[in-house]
């Protein structure tokens, strides 16, 4: 688990500091354009993550191919994914003005949702590299090749970090652009992440038991395999992520204030978490690499390590959570910032000591249940939590009138529904009578 999980946990951990790092850049310019940075990032991952689930949902397939010896058919996959990719760009683009919609309508200032537009504009608009990239992470993913991964994210993480402070900036004789630059720079960075990851994918042209070069052809059989799975597994991104981004924006909708402090504590959040999705992709793996070949036993072992090194993760971030709170958000807000403010992000930040534990473990049990094709299951518990949260915090905020912090706090402590219903789930064993790959 460690030789598969360790590199992906530092392949995201890296996207996770583009984002940060981004919001870091953003601040100088203004609070509105950190709020919107946030806002219009996850409105646009909320239109992606469907096509962006169904992609993923190769790394099982492929992992599972591989497990079972038939290691001709793990390109084709990643042939399939590419054609379902290209496919998906055309519905992408087309659903902009609805995310536009759903910005105007949130209840932002109206410098924030300008400044929100611009970027989910260019973000979706690029989101072609991006779903190429996932599929190439995907294949490596599913064949254990993490290394690779982290590869790609290094070379992303620089062509990201240098192209945004010049565009955000205006350095080098570009004009600065503020957070449009910051969007530009983002797709670059997909741009040569996909393209450092094709460069090592062509290079197994010379392993004749993968068969590249026969695999640039459509198969229908694995095409429709991929979508059938994955449908679920792209249902179950979609549906909590709107409901966490339409959470967001309802705390947003405070006002100003509130809504950079809720940036602050949603911005750690979503940055220390990112690295349990590198264990959660690694557990998906071994899992499915265990059930093609046909060992359950070994299978059910690679979750409990996997929730092992989840629980070591989440015990040393939840430490920094509650010993080092006024400097995690002194990064982002000044001592002479509003006392509402600081208040409210560091009862957030705190807050976010108790998430991690749930959060981490719900994500290796989904991640384990997606490997062995238990992927409606996993996605019905987690669209149901998150839309049970955003609606229960959206009345707390409109018809209850909660304070913030009261909010937070709720939401908090009503977590530990989804890891216990993941862990019923789990236990029940309905996984074990299902077979993607024939022996």
């Amino acid at each position: 688990m460690l030789h598969i999980a360790f590199p992906l946990m530092v392949s995201t951990s890296t996207e996770a500091m583009l984002m940060f790092i981004d919001r870091l850049y953003l601040k100088q310019v203004s609070a509105e354009a950190m709020n919107a940075c946030l806002s219009g990032g996850f409105t646009s991952f909320a239109f992606v993550s469907f096509f962006i689930g169904i992609i993923g949902f190769s790394t099982a397939l492929v992992a599972q191919y591989f497990g079972a010896e038939q290691h001709q058919n793990c390109p084709k996959v990643l042939t399939q994914s590419i054609l379902f990719s290209c496919l998906s760009v055309p519905i992408i683009l087309a659903l902009i003005p609805a995310g536009r919609w759903l910005l105007a309508t949130a209840g932002l200032s109206d410098v924030e949702v300008v400044q929100a537009k611009t970027y989910l504009t260019i973000l979706m608009a690029g989101t072609a590299l991006d779903l190429i990239r996932h599929s190439l992470n995907s294949y490596f993913g599913g064949l254990g090749k993490t290394k690779v991964i982290l590869l790609s994210t290094f070379v992303m993480a620089i062509a990201n970090v240098g192209a945004n402070y010049v565009l955000i900036f205006g350095k080098l004789g570009f004009p600065a652009l503020g957070i449009a630059g910051a969007g530009y720079g983002t797709v670059f960075a997909w741009f040569t992440g996909a393209l450092t990851l094709a460069i090592v994918y062509f290079q197994q042209v010379r392993l004749p038991e993968y068969q590249i070069l026969k695999s640039f052809q459509l198969d229908l059989g694995i095409l429709k395999k991929l979508v059938r799975y994955g449908f679920a597994s792209g249902l179950e991104i979609t549906l909590p992520i709107f409901a966490i981004d339409l959470l967001i924006l309802a705390f947003q909708s405070y006002g100003i204030i509130v809504s950079t402090a809720i940036t602050v504590a949603f911005t750690w959040i979503h940055t220390l978490f990112i690295p349990v999705i590198g264990l959660e992709i690694g557990t998906m793996s071994l899992t499915g690499r265990f059930v093609g070949a046909r060992d359950p036993d070994a299978a059910t072992d690679s979750v409990f390590s996997g929730l092992f090194l989840a629980s070591i993760y989440a015990f040393v971030v939840s430490l920094a959570c509650l010993l080092m709170t006024p400097t995690m958000i002194g990064i982002f807000l000044e001592p002479d910032s509003l006392t509402e403010t600081l208040d409210l992000a560091t009862w957030g930040t705190q807050l976010n000591a108790f998430m991690m534990f749930i959060l981490a473990w719900s994500a290796i049990l989904g991640g384990a249940l997606r490997g062995v094709g238990d992927t409606y299951g996993a996605m019905t518990i987690f669209a149901a939590f998150w839309w049970f949260q955003y609606l229960l915090v959206l009345a707390l905020i409109r018809i209850f009138e909660f304070t913030p912090s009261e909010v937070l706090a709720i939401h908090a402590f009503s977590s530990p529904i989804l890891c216990l219903a993941m862990l019923a789930r789990f236990r029940s064993g309905a996984w074990r009578k299902l077979e993607l790959v024939s022996a």
